[in-house]
């Protein structure tokens, strides 16, 4: 077993590398096995180890931060295919496992999927001799003795179930009149019936919700990108290394009116709060102030945020509205927003918005298009422009549930990152139910949006 890596970014793009070790190192330092570029990676940014008893690749993060298929992660075992991302905004590689002839611990998923693919050209006897063949030969100590095992108790299991259902079976054959099926039978067969109605009709529903989800209201989310400096007390800008101090970040909002109002975070709209050596500086008399904060909903180009308009909540809650030009937002769809707050439809949490900001975008956007903005060193500013105009800005869309409604947060599981911040949680009724505003770090069974009427409550204002 090898881990083989697709550099989908950075120099290095549309190389794939197959590495001997089955240990790897990430980072900018020297003694790096996969050296990586760029201002988001640390000197020994992450490791990847090979696990003999789980028969699979371990990736942990060390110094810096790691995304694996947008999520954030300490540690996890890699799956073939797994998209990873050091740093946000940072290098991005496809991750693949090698599997040379004649390998001792070939993955059961490995095993099966060559299973098929016998199975498709030779039929199901010989599917099943590669299977076993490979059970018996390449599999981990623990599955060689396992199988034989689970092929016995099967076996046993298949044979009590076979005279129990004989059994039965014999029942059955006596003739059975109307008057000897029970009332309670009855209604309960009706009952089966109905739930599974029930059942089918909220899975319809939910498919209709992802739907228009997807052809129309994501069309209403749109991409925030801000850069901010800290003026100092005598008007200059305050610079570092000779340069004018500047962060540069990306979120998410979502049309709320037809007026303009878009719904988002606080943290998105006052990033200078979340940083900390922002606020050090500002608590010493530094202002912060934009020098570029636009929207970019799909379709359309980029239209400047007039600061001068945000609204912000007194209390702590992150939640935010910021006002655009009617004309900037005419045509686009306004998302419903949940009225009264009742309990969700199947406890389902539909959440759009752009994590990893650019990363993401540049990773589903046209390869050429990609090459050209790499040619001419495009910062991105210039990078979302020419996106918008080549009509590739899009949200990413997922899926969850619900596990917890209190007063001031709603917690779910459906996948999000950095970026994803101020975007629109859906729920199985399709209303906008919270808006989205953290996650935690390792672990993508908590995230967290604040609930819808903490942002009605500022548009009412």
């Amino acid at each position: 077993m090898r881990p083989q890596l697709l550099h989908l970014s950075g120099a290095d793009r549309g190389r794939t590398a197959t590495y001997p070790e089955r240990t790897l190192t990430f980072g900018r330092a020297a003694d790096c096995t996969v050296p990586l570029a760029g201002p988001a990676v640390a000197d020994h940014h992450a490791r990847l180890d090979w696990s003999e008893d789980q028969c699979a690749f371990l990736l942990r993060a060390l110094d810096g931060q790691v995304f694996v298929n947008g999520n954030e992660i300490e540690e996890v075992v890699l799956q073939d295919e797994d998209r990873l991302e050091f740093g946000v905004d940072g290098p991005v590689l496809r991750f693949h496992v090698y599997v040379p002839e004649g390998s001792v611990c070939k993955p059961v998923r490995r095993m099966l999927a060559d299973a098929r693919a016998v199975a498709r050209v030779s039929g199901g006897a010989a599917a099943t001799r590669s299977l076993t063949r490979d059970l018996f030969t390449q599999a981990t100590l623990q599955l060689k003795v396992g199988f034989p095992l689970g092929v016995i108790l099967a076996a046993a299991l298949a044979g009590w179930l076979g005279g129990w259902i004989g059994t039965r079976a014999v029942r059955a054959a006596t003739p059975r009149t109307v008057d000897t099926v029970s009332r309670a039978e009855l209604e309960e067969l009706r009952t089966q019936q109905l739930r599974q109605r029930e059942e089918l009709a909220r899975i319809a529903r939910a498919n209709a919700v992802v739907r228009a989800v997807q052809q129309e209201w994501s069309r209403g989310v749109c991409l925030l990108h801000g850069v901010f400096r800290l003026r100092q007390p005598d008007g200059s800008w305050f610079a570092a290394d000779s340069e004018p101090y500047e962060v540069e970040y990306t979120g998410t909002g979502f049309l709320a009116t037809p007026q303009g109002h878009v719904i988002t975070n606080r943290h998105v709209v006052s990033p200078w709060e979340n940083q900390a050596e922002a606020v050090m500086l500002t608590k010493v008399g530094m202002q912060p102030e934009f020098v570029h904060f636009t929207a970019t909903f799909p379709g359309r180009a980029p239209v400047d945020v007039p600061v001068d308009a945000i609204r912000r909540r007194q209390d702590d809650l992150d939640v935010a509205v910021l006002v655009l030009p009617e004309t900037a937002v005419a045509g686009l769809p306004v998302l419903p927003l949940q009225g009264e707050t009742r309990e969700n439809d199947g406890q389902r949490a539909v959440v759009v918005g752009y994590p990893t900001g650019l990363a993401l975008l540049l990773a589903r956007a046209d390869e050429q298009l990609v090459d050209s903005l790499r040619r001419t060193q495009a910062n991105m500013t210039q990078a979302i422009a020419s996106l918008a105009g080549a009509g590739q800005i899009t949200p990413l869309i997922t899926q969850g549930i619900v596990s917890n409604v209190d007063e001031r947060k709603i917690v779910y599981d459906a996948p999000t990152t950095h970026g994803g911040s101020g975007g629109p949680v859906f729920d199985g009724n399709g209303e906008v139910i919270a808006v989205n505003f953290a996650i935690m770090p390792g672990y993508v069974g908590a995230n967290f949006g604040v609930p819808i009427r903490f942002a009605r409550e500022l548009l009412a204002q």
